[in-house]
């Protein structure tokens, strides 16, 4: 949640300036992105109680040292073949990724949201919060094969990297670990697929 307001604050930001230049195209473009950014706060802040303890944090039981902070709807591009270390699979698959990405309008996005997290490890190489995109986006993402699925996301207590690339990989199928940029907080993404 703490990245998500991080990008609100620079989105207000940007929109006092597009206001300054009177660009009111990019300031209703900017105001469509809060709006989506402001429901998924409104949405993980559901999940905390009075105390700030987390309601669904159930799942720490499940994975000890994981904290469950919340769940996402994701779109991801899905990987179609099993050895994608082999060859230049995945040089081809960015390619592709980012043509959609791009068409869609949503490449800038997408890569300021995986810049703010910064990605560690896993194998989804293709994904972005599906409140963060417009409908038709979504819509045109779908169309080029994108998949919608569920993301829970998970704060990890210290743990070596190598520690927990292992465990995740014998844990869950599909996953990315992460580091949120801000304030350095390693995050586990498990993508129910």
């Amino acid at each position: 949640m703490r990245n998500t307001i991080k990008i609100v604050k620079r989105l207000v930001s940007e929109m006092e300036s597009y206001i300054y230049c009177n660009n009111y195209d990019k300031v209703n473009q900017l105001a469509d992105e809060l709006l989506n950014l402001t429901k998924m706060i409104k949405e993980q802040s559901t999940n905390i109680d009075k105390y700030g303890n987390n309601r669904i944090n159930k799942a720490s039981n499940d994975y000890p040292g994981f904290t469950l902070i919340s769940t996402l709807p994701f779109l991801y591009k899905p990987i179609e073949v099993k050895n994608y270390y082999d060859g230049d699979y995945l040089e081809k698959f960015g390619e592709r990724r980012t043509d959609d990405l791009k068409s869609a309008k949503v490449l800038e996005l997408h890569n300021k949201f995986w810049m703010s997290n910064n990605v560690e490890g896993g194998n989804i190489f293709g994904s972005i919060p599906l409140e963060l995109i417009k409908k038709d986006s979504a819509n045109k993402l779908l169309s080029y094969g994108w998949k919608e699925t569920d993301v829970s996301i998970y704060e990890i207590e210290e743990i070596n990297l190598k520690e927990l690339d292992r465990f995740c990989s014998r844990t869950f199928r599909h996953y990315i670990i992460a580091t949120e940029m801000r304030n350095n907080t390693k995050l586990v993404l498990k993508f129910d697929i």
